[in-house]
């Protein structure tokens, strides 16, 4: 299941959210860092589709 682009602008709100991040425990914070490097590598390959179809 893909995340939609709101949740993904929620995910990059919290990494930015340095007192939100705070107050979640440990399981939640790894929780989210995954989903954030999940997202961040998605953008990446996102990005490389897109760099290939115009190189064509």
């Amino acid at each position: 299941m893909m995340l939609t682009d709101k949740e993904l602008d929620y995910l990059k709100e919290l990494e930015n959210n340095k007192e939100v991040v705070y107050l979640l425990n440990t399981r939640e914070c790894e929780l989210i860092s995954r989903l954030i490097k999940s997202y961040r590598e998605i953008q990446r390959q996102l990005n490389a589709l897109q760099l290939g179809k115009e190189a064509n």
